[in-house]
C-alpha cells in the first residue's frame, strides 16, 4: 500500500514503517542524553589526547543522530528519510562502542600480562573489528534490499540478510564476552603463572581504578549483548511483528541500554582510570615466578 505524505496524521489502516508514531517525549529525552554524552566524550578525548576515544564520540554522535531522526518522525511518521536515518545510525553506532571495548581490553592485557588472555590486543582488534564490519555490511545490504523491496519475497530476502548480520554480530559479542571473562578471572587470581595485581604491578589506588574500569567495561558489554538479543528477536518476528511495532520495547531495550553503554564511559572514562605509567607485566609460566618489566607508558607497551 502506498504511504501517505510524510507529515500526514497517523492512519491505523495504513501505519508508517514503525507501526506507530514515535514518541516526541522519548525523542527529546534521548536527544538531550546523547547530546550530553557526545559532548562529554568529545571533551574528554581532547583533554586526554587519547585519540582512539573518538570511537566513543562517533558512536554517541550516531545515537544522537538516530534519535534526532526519531524526534523528527514523531511529527512526520511517514517520512522515508527520517526512517532510513534512524534505522541505519541506530544499527551501526553500537559497533563503535564495541571497538572501544576491544581497545580497553588491549590496554588491560598490556598492564596485567599476555598470560591473562587467549589473544593478543592486536588480535582482538583485527578479529572482532573485522567481524563487526562484515556483520554491519550484511545488515546494510539487507536494509537496502528491504527498503527497495517491491514484493514480499524481496522483503523477506532483505530481512533475512539483516538477521544473519545481526545474529553474526551477537555471536561475536558473546564470544568476546567469554574472552573478557577469562581475562577478568585470571587477573583477579593469584598463584602460579598469575599476576598478583595488588603487589606487583600497580598501587592500591590504581588497582581500585582498574577495578572500576573492569566493572564499567562489563556493564557496557552486557548492555550491548542484551540489546543485540532484543534486535535479533525483533527482526526474526518480521517488520510487522509485536516487538518492532511496540515502541516501549525499543525505548527500554535499545535506547535505554545504549544510554547505559555510552554514559558508563563518560563517568568511568578510561583516561582517568588507566595508569599513565605502569609496568608492562611479564610472567614466567615455567618457574611460576612473576617479574615486572621496565616501567614505561601504557601506550609504549609491546602488544605481543
Amino acid at each position: 500500500m502506498e504511504q501517505p505524505p510524510s507529515c500526514s496524521p497517523f492512519d491505523p489502516t495504513n501505519p508508517p514503517s514503525y507501526g506507530y508514531t514515535p514518541s516526541l517525549a522519548a525523542g527529546i529525552i534521548f536527544v538531550i542524553l546523547f547530546a550530553i554524552a557526545t559532548t562529554a566524550h568529545l571533551a574528554q578525548t581532547f583533554l586526554s589526547r587519547r585519540w582512539w576515544q573518538f570511537v566513543f564520540v562517533t558512536g554517541a554522535a550516531g545515537e544522537l543522530l538516530g534519535w534526532i531522526a526519531r524526534t523528527w518522525a514523531s511529527q512526520c511518521a511517514y517520512s522515508p528519510m527520517a526512517f532510513k536515518i534512524q534505522i541505519s545510525t541506530l544499527i551501526f553506532s553500537p559497533a563503535f562502542f564495541a571497538a572501544g571495548i576491544y581497545i580497553i581490553l588491549g590496554y588491560l592485557i598490556h598492564i596485567f600480562g599476555p598470560h591473562t588472555s587467549p589473544l593478543s590486543p592486536k588480535q582482538y582488534l583485527w578479529v572482532f573489528c573485522t567481524i563487526d564490519f562484515c556483520s554491519l555490511l550484511l545488515q546494510a545490504i539487507g536494509g537496502g534490499l528491504a527498503s527497495a523491496a517491491e514484493t514480499n519475497a524481496d522483503l523477506k530476502v532483505g530481512t533475512n540478510t539483516m538477521i544473519v548480520g545481526i545474529v553474526f554480530q551477537l555471536a561475536a559479542n558473546l564470544v568476546f564476552a567469554g574472552f573478557f571473562a577469562t581475562v577478568v578471572a585470571k587477573t583477579y587470581k593469584t598463584g602460579k603463572g598469575i599476576l598478583n595485581v595488588d603487589e606487583l604491578v600497580v598501587s592500591q589506588t590504581t588497582t581500585k581504578r582498574l577495578r572500576i574500569l573492569f566493572a564499567a567495561t562489563t556493564v557496557s558489554t552486557l548492555a550491548l549483548i542484551i540489546r543485540g538479543i532484543y534486535r535479533s528477536i525483533e527482526l526474526l518476528q518480521g517488520w510487522r511483528g509485536y516487538l518492532i511495532t511496540t515502541e516501549g520495547y525499543f525505548i527500554g531495550l535499545d535506547g535505554a541500554l545504549m544510554v547505559i553503554a555510552v554514559t558508563v564511559f563518560v563517568v568511568a572514562n578510561p583516561h582517568w582510570l588507566l595508569p599513565h605509567k605502569v609496568e608492562c607485566a611479564e610472567t614466567s609460566l615455567e618457574s611460576g615466578n612473576q617479574k615486572a618489566v621496565v616501567e614505561k607508558a601504557v601506550d609504549g607497551c609491546e602488544s605481543g
